[in-house]
């Protein structure tokens, strides 16, 4: 700023000398001239000073854009330097079932047993280890030096409801825990065929008692091992077992 008034001084004495010079001699100008000189004085100082300003902001744009560059290009250099995620390998799938050819059962099926030609409502049961069907009125007693077991199977849906007598030879007693206040029970134990879905086994069922329970026939970890899969959340998943005229 005081360069400008000091050009514009040096300016008004430049105009003043040269009006001196005019005349052949120096005089003093008059109030007409010193108000021209005044005037002129201003509005070149107030040119000079707008010049001045459009410079300056001209300059601190140029020193924000400069400020700003440099910003950016450090974030640049710092994305390439940055080191890249390690590649993610997805694993491969395997199109072979994760069960293999086992069949799947619910937490009930229907199975149908052939030494007493019917078929009952049967718990799948994994946390048991044998099966087990409801027996009523076992006898025990031997036939050609082996010993057998006479006992009514009961079927107990509706119109077909009733009572068949069986008789199977015994292939061992087995005794099982029923609690800690009752101790152990001997159970016989027969060789049976079952038929569920469609697969036929022989497998062991013990005689018990279980008219107090929802389900005729249960079956045990031995029958179900190596050959099914149970799904608790559904039930009856395999097809009715009943050969042909047996419902």
């Amino acid at each position: 700023m005081k360069m400008i008034r000091s050009a514009v001084a040096i300016a008004t004495l430049s105009l003043m000398a040269g009006c001196a010079n005019l005349q052949g001699q120096p005089q003093t100008p008059g109030p007409d001239v010193e108000q021209l000189l005044n005037n002129q004085t201003q509005a070149l100082t107030a040119a000079l000073e707008q010049q001045c300003l459009g410079y300056e902001d001209q300059t601190q744009a140029i020193t924000t854009l400069s400020a700003q560059v440099e910003e950016l290009q450090g974030q640049v250099q710092g994305l390439r330097n940055k080191p890249r995620p390690a590649k993610v390998e997805c694993p491969k799938v395997n199109p072979a079932s994760p069960i293999g050819d086992k069949m799947v059962l619910g937490e009930v099926e229907r199975v149908f047993v052939q030494e007493s030609g019917m078929a009952f409502e049967t718990r799948v049961d994994t946390g048991a280890e044998s099966s087990s069907i409801d027996a009523q009125n076992i006898t025990l007693f031997e036939r050609d030096g082996k010993q057998w077991v006479r006992f009514d199977v009961s079927n107990r849906e509706g119109d077909k409801a009733g009572a068949k007598t069986v008789e199977a030879r015994v292939v061992r007693i087995a005794q099982i825990k029923k609690g800690a206040a009752d101790g152990m029970q001997d159970r016989p134990v027969i060789l049976a065929r079952l038929k569920l879905g469609n697969y036929v086994a022989e497998t062991e069922l013990n005689l018990n008692d279980r008219s107090h329970l929802d389900y005729p026939l249960l079956l045990g970890r031995k029958f179900i091992k190596d050959i099914a899969v149970v799904d608790v959340s559904r039930k009856h998943v395999q097809a009715p077992s009943e050969p042909k005229g047996t419902k």
